[in-house]
């Protein structure tokens, strides 16, 4: 039995690294910070049936075709259908989009990181990446963006295809203020984080759009995002 465990086990080329690249602005900072470190970058896009996925992918591509001189690989695109399990939450349907002052607990989708990190996971064993990076915040907080969370994660992966996979999250500890200062000289404006955009503009209504409203103005950064309205 040990000789044919052995033989399923997966050695991981040390430079490569996936990101869980959404196109939202957490996600394009942290790619571009492990690019310029001399990464070679794996961006990954895991495609759900979520409203706002079709603004995203384009942004997306514009935002790291600017990453001049990195070492980024070419988006991969994952499909990973929600929809059937979720066919009535508001990511899907686009109705009861959660407003300007709701909680920031009203963004939660149920298993977003678990079905993210699962496709993703699949990927790296089949291409070699023992490393897989994601952006979320001091301020998230959902059950699945704990610590605890993802290194039961990296023992499943271990133990199911054969990978010592780290889950990266190096922002865990940061405000989305300290990450928009920490990538003032990137194309910001080519980032999308909105629950309701019209291409890559920002509806300015919902929950996201006022994190991120909020998080240029404490951070003393001019916001170089186009809304179709500001509400305060």
């Amino acid at each position: 039995m040990r000789s044919v465990s052995r033989s399923y086990q997966i050695t991981p080329i040390r430079s490569r690294i996936a990101v869980l690249a959404s196109g939202g602005l957490d996600s394009s900072v942290l790619l571009a910070t492990l690019a310029y470190r001399g990464r070679h970058v794996f961006p990954v896009y895991v495609r759900a049936g979520l409203k706002w996925e079709r603004a995203e992918l384009p942004v997306l591509r514009r935002f790291l075709k600017t990453l001049r001189g990195a070492r980024i690989a070419p988006v991969k695109v994952l499909d990973l259908p929600m929809t059937d399990v979720a066919a009535d939450h508001w990511s899907v349907t686009g109705r009861g989009v959660p407003g300007y002052r709701a909680a920031a607990s009203s963004n939660y989708i149920l298993g977003r990181n678990l079905s993210l990190l699962v496709k993703a996971a699949i990927f790296c064993a089949r291409n070699r990446i023992g490393e897989i990076a994601m952006a979320p915040l001091e301020a998230n907080p959902f059950p699945d963006a704990r610590p605890e969370f993802f290194r039961a994660v990296e023992r499943a992966v271990a133990l199911g295809v054969g990978l010592p996979l780290k889950i990266r999250a190096p922002f865990v500890g940061m405000t989305k203020a300290e990450v928009i200062r920490r990538g003032r000289g990137l194309r910001l404006e080519l980032t999308l984080s909105c629950a309701q955009p019209r291409g890559a503009i920002h509806c300015g209504a919902c929950t996201k759009c006022a994190e991120r409203i909020e998080a240029f103005a404490a951070a003393g950064v001019p916001d170089p995002t186009r809304y179709r309205a500001r509400k305060s």
